[in-house]
């Protein structure tokens, strides 16, 4: 992959990172509000806790991945760099 495509893709895999870390926050806003009552309030709350650090968790996964990819896709920009000031160098007359 070139350097322009990974630093793409880790912008992306960061921008999954924050759809995954707020994913669950609508539902457990309205499970936390005092009109929300029912039987098994207690459960769902709790349930929601747990989803909720699991999708941080995720995210947490998903930006380290990123932050991977943004450093390969660095070396791949040198990489380029140096491929094009070779051939720079190749084609000037000697």
């Amino acid at each position: 992959m070139t350097s322009t495509e990974l630093f793409a893709k880790a912008q992306a895999l960061d921008a999954l990172a924050g759809d995954v870390e707020t994913a669950i926050d609508p539902a457990k806003s309205i499970a936390d509000s005092p009109d929300w009552e029912c039987a098994n309030a207690t459960d769902v709350r709790g349930a929601l806790n747990g989803w909720r650090s699991a999708a941080q968790s995720a995210a947490r996964n998903l930006r380290d991945e990123a932050s991977r990819v943004r450093g390969e896709a660095r070396r791949a920009e040198e990489r380029e760099e140096q491929e094009e000031r070779d051939a720079r160098r190749e084609r000037q007359p000697q």
